[in-house]
């Protein structure tokens, strides 16, 4: 796990990421590399949370594989700098085709689960209590559980629609067989629902409805023809054949309007408190708990029908929000939109700290601590580090300087 965040005004965007770790046994280290200077000659950063890796490659690798191959290129707009890395992902000619197929495979059986598990409670809905169940029945539940899942499918609606490689998916169908008899083991499949199972696997992939083991990206900066600064966020699962699998693009644009933004992401539960002035928890929980008492209070008050009861929850929480909005979150974006440039970067690294210590001080496991690197982005001097890890003595490696300049263009990578 980790923690990130981008504080962003109309002078710059500040970026802080802890150096925490934890491998696959539970160990955890503090020193991974999680924020990059995504151009050498330009003033973009990109930070990385999730998973370290994509088909068994390290993000660090890749990135500076990048770096290397952008050179001097730039973009108008920030935007160009993310479809360009995009492209670069889906075209890397160093995932193989077995790193393809191990990913479809976990997918598989992720995936298989999750409609085996939906199938059962369908089935403990449909005949709870009941006697002498008939596999006619049994099968007649399965497939209303398929076709729910296809139409819910169909009507998520994303604004980006992966185009799947079906040929990589079809060519590796006998993978794909032996997955599904691995999870659904003895039931027999019918044709027509083998047929529903793998059209819901491909739908998965193409709305990117549920997926597992993905790792954010966030490039922040500006484009050649920006003055005020943006945050360009999306994840990236996996890649199938021509298909990179990524989903969840989110853009945030600093102007004369909208003058402050805190961003943060992974484990980002501490900063919102300090925005919101209330744990996300803890507000959950008020929420459901009114919940229950007003559907509780139903058969005692005249009046009050159940949908008289969500309409006042509504109100209820609505309420919160305004309140929350109004003495906490805006006096504080107010204040940020005024920050100088130093101010932003030390409110980057006190938000990091500030959930580091929250792990260190509870019951859960560190997940978040060690070294905080910190970078400011200005449109003026582009991307400084302000404090940033280092496992060697710079000293003692002065070529590392003439080898981060060595050239526009690697043609090898």
């Amino acid at each position: 796990m980790t923690a990130e965040i981008a504080i962003l005004n109309t002078t710059g965007i500040a970026l802080a990421a802890d150096s925490a770790v934890t491998l696959g046994v539970g160990k955890i280290y503090n020193s991974a590399d999680k924020l990059f200077a995504l151009s050498k000659y330009h003033p973009v950063g990109i930070m990385i949370y999730g998973s370290a890796s994509i088909l068994g490659i390290e993000w660090e690798t890749i990135i500076k594989s990048y770096r290397d191959n952008l050179g001097k290129k730039s973009f108008d707009k920030l935007t160009g700098y993310a479809d360009d890395f995009i492209n670069y992902l889906a075209k890397f000619p160093y995932f193989t085709s077995e790193q393809m197929i191990e990913y479809l495979k976990y997918m598989c059986k992720r995936i298989f689960s999750d409609i085996l598990s939906d199938f059962l409670d369908d089935l403990h809905t449909e005949f709870d209590g009941k006697e002498n169940i008939e596999l006619p029945q049994i099968d007649a539940v399965l497939n209303t559980t398929l076709k729910n899942i296809k139409e819910t499918m169909k009507k998520n609606e994303d604004e980006k629609v992966i185009k799947l490689d079906s040929e990589f998916i079809d060519s590796n169908m006998e993978e794909i067989q032996k997955k599904l008899k691995e999870v659904f083991e003895d039931y027999k499949l019918s044709k027509k629902q083998i047929t529903d199972i793998i059209d819901i696997l491909k739908l998965n992939f193409q709305k990117c409805a549920r997926m597992y083991d993905y790792c954010g990206i966030v490039i922040a900066g500006y484009g050649e023809r920006e003055i005020f600064p943006t945050l360009y966020d999306f994840k990236v699962s996996g890649k199938l054949g021509d298909s990179l699998i990524h989903f969840g693009h989110d853009l945030d644009q600093i102007d004369t309007f909208h003058s402050a933004r805190i961003a943060p992401f992974s484990q980002t539960e501490m900063v919102f408190q300090f925005a919101m002035g209330i744990s996300p928890d803890f507000y959950e929980v008020i929420g459901k708990k009114v919940d229950i008492i007003l559907k509780s209070l139903l058969p005692f008050m005249k009046g009050l029908d159940k949908e008289n009861a969500d309409a006042l929850a509504k109100v209820l929480e609505l309420y919160m929000d305004n309140f929350s909005e109004a003495y906490y979150k805006d006096p504080i974006y107010d204040i940020v939109a005024c920050m100088q440039k130093s101010e932003l970067t030390s409110m980057a690294e006190a938000m990091v700290n500030l959930t580091a210590l929250k792990r260190r001080v509870s019951t859960d496991a560190e997940s978040v601590g060690g070294p905080i690197d910190v970078a400011l982005i200005t449109k003026g001097e582009g991307f400084i580090w302000i404090k940033k890890k280092t496992n060697f003595d710079p000293h003692l490696n002065r070529h590392l300087r003439q080898n981060y300049f060595r050239g526009e263009l690697n043609e090898n990578l």
